[in-house]
């Protein structure tokens, strides 16, 4: 009896079709699977989503008086006294709050 072996394939799309092996259109994830991962289909344009930014901490001196204003203004407006002190500077250093500076002379 003579060894017969199977010649090796040279890519992976020559591979016998009978032995269970079909790359040519075959999907390892469905449509649906896909998109429940977030997986674009095929000639969707890619949209670039901005990583909002990281928080930075930082420390701020005040008068005790100040705080409490904040705190007052923020209990108003139901909610943290942090996140409105952060809205106000936001809200300036985008130019979105103007500010005057009155001069006393």
């Amino acid at each position: 009896m003579k060894n017969i072996r199977k010649a090796k394939p040279v890519s992976y799309t020559d591979e016998p079709v009978d032995d269970g092996w079909s790359f040519e259109g075959s999907r390892i994830l469905t449509r649906k699977q896909e998109h429940a991962l977030g997986i674009p289909a095929p000639g969707t344009p890619m949209k670039l989503v901005r990583k909002p930014a990281r928080p930075v901490r930082i420390n701020i001196r005040m008068t005790a008086e100040t705080l409490d204003g904040i705190k007052a203004r923020a209990a108003e407006a139901g909610m943290p006294y942090q996140t409105l002190a952060s809205s106000v500077l936001h809200m300036v250093a985008t130019g979105r709050l103007k500010l005057t500076l009155a001069h006393d002379d």
